[in-house]
């Protein structure tokens, strides 16, 4: 666990990272899965299989999730995640302020122990393997996760204890503070030019949104902000009600709940009650159909986008399971589609990619991130596939292509669920239970995909797609260095578009 250099969720600038996996299997073959393939998942997976999850809310508001599971590693996952991240930002002298404060919680002492510098490692880092990050802040709150050496409860207590004490006892002392201004300041400025191209790109398919609304993690008040602005900031977000504590591993529930109980149960709100900042909406009158970057050090990608609000949770478990497959399909059978066309590039050339909420708002991206000053064949090639699929859809082979792969991919993660960090898990169930979703075992998927994918035909993928792209607001943005001279003009990107939209379908 690396404490003096706590890293930060980035805007990306490698944006198209996750991307789904693209299928591979061209060769025709039964969808259903041999019986021995699929007893040997369950046998694979049973030690590492999830047990269910307990959530609750204590009395005074803090949150919690306990996953059991064996899996393979010797010790728990533990996170604490806090409902303020840049968004609340919102008084003057605050920008950066969140993040700072996630940093100084690893190096600030605290009440109890005064004249102790970096006092959550020297308590936690004799209990936890080394990690690259300990902390992350986003736009919407700051997660603290460490991974246990062992499954011992003593260790356990300690580090709730420490979460705890590190939730509301930090003295802000002025060397730790100075010292962590530094650290911030340039861990922002290695990220500028991420920043300001993912702020560019954001600003024009989402305008509005939150990450749009936090200007690129704007972090010009960390150099100069009073210590009395920080700590009022910590206490007006460091409260229970905007707390959340998830443990992941081989642990007793019932046990573990009661220790979050014993932390955490008698944490009293302080001051006024928090006034969270409404998540604000992307504003589609704001929406261009067409944009150009052409930063001299900018990537080079074409993308069309289609944005809409945050899908709602689904009423039940099994509605829930079977969008996820419906979703995994398309994504399989898209990029199988964009590979085809494409076969010599490398993987991550091409590819299709979904958010539900990530941002605070859902987002389908097509894109090709093309070489030298070949933007026209790559928005020509995305516009003939979504027009393609507008108007034919996806044919019964690469639709029985893609529910063949899905499976093999399901079976695989199934039997590899035991290697998932613990910790990695409690950032998924964090997410989950935050969004007011379950966290869905691979295993299960996997069951469910066996006896509903034969059910799930072309049709249901082909409407799928043709509501998606109707349900929300389009976008074409293509960036390139060597677009400087058509900064502000998307009509040669217009003319591409129609060129390879002949069908008669409105590439835009």
């Amino acid at each position: 666990m690396r404490f003096r250099n706590v890293s930060t969720v980035p805007l990306h600038l490698g944006l198209f990272s996750l991307a789904a996996t693209v299928a591979q299997a061209n060769e025709r073959r039964s969808l259903a899965v041999p019986e021995t393939m699929a007893q040997a998942s369950v046998t694979r997976s049973s030690s590492a299989d999830w047990q269910p999850v307990m959530t609750g809310r204590l009395k005074n508001g803090v949150r919690f999730a306990i996953l059991p599971r064996r899996g393979d590693e010797p010790g728990i996952g533990v996170l604490m995640r806090n409902e303020g991240g840049f968004i609340e930002e919102h008084r003057p002298g605050e920008r950066g302020l969140t993040h700072l404060i996630e940093h100084l919680v690893f190096t600030s002492p605290t009440i109890d122990a005064p004249d102790e510098l970096r006092h959550f490692p020297k308590v936690g880092l004799p209990l936890t393997f080394p990690a690259p990050s300990a902390a992350t802040t986003s736009w919407r709150e700051s997660n603290y996760f460490v991974s246990t050496r062992t499954t011992r409860m003593t260790d356990l207590d300690t580090l709730l204890g420490l979460f705890r004490e590190v939730a509301t006892d930090l003295t802000f002392r002025a060397d730790a503070v100075d010292d962590q201004r530094a650290d911030v300041t340039r861990e922002m400025g290695e990220k500028t030019l991420g920043n300001d191209i993912y702020a560019r790109y954001i600003a024009a398919v989402a305008p509005g949104s939150p990450t749009d609304v936090i200007d690129a993690q704007n972090s010009d008040d960390v150099p100069t902000a009073s210590i009395a602005t920080i700590r009022a900031l910590y206490q007006r977000l460091y409260q229970p009600e905007n707390m959340m504590i998830v443990i992941v591993g081989n642990v007793d529930p019932v046990k573990t709940k009661a220790l979050i109980r014993e932390h955490f149960g008698s944490w009293r709100h302080a001051g006024q009650a928090t006034a969270h900042v409404a998540v604000p909406a992307f504003q589609s009158d704001r929406i261009a159909p067409i944009s150009v970057a052409a930063l001299p050090q900018g990537r080079r990608t074409a993308l069309m986008t289609v944005v809409m609000p945050t899908a709602l949770p689904l009423p039940t478990r099994g509605q829930h399971i079977d969008a996820m497959l419906l979703e995994m399909l398309v994504l399989r059978a898209v990029n199988t589609r964009l590979s085809a066309m494409q076969p010599d590039s490398p993987p991550g050339k091409v590819g299709l990619y979904i958010e539900n909420g990530e941002q605070g708002h859902r987002l389908i991206m097509l894109w090709d991130n093309f070489a030298g000053d070949a933007w026209h064949p790559a928005i020509a090639g995305l516009a003939r596939v979504r027009c393609a699929l507008d108007s034919g859809g996806f044919s019964d082979q690469e639709w029985d292509a893609a529910q063949r792969a899905l499976i093999q991919d399901l079976d695989r993660r199934t039997s590899a669920m035991g290697q998932v960090q613990n910790v990695e898990l409690a950032k998924d169930l964090s997410h989950a239970f935050a969004a007011g979703r379950a966290l869905i075992p691979p295993s299960a998927l996997l069951r469910r995909a066996q006896t509903r994918l034969p059910a799930i035909d072309a049709q249901a993928g082909n409407y799928w797609w043709r509501q998606q792209w109707r349900a929300g607001v389009r976008h074409v943005r293509v960036e390139s260095p060597d677009l400087a001279p058509m900064a502000g003009d998307g009509s040669a990107i217009r003319t591409s578009i129609a060129e390879a939209s002949k069908t008669g379908c409105n590439g835009l």
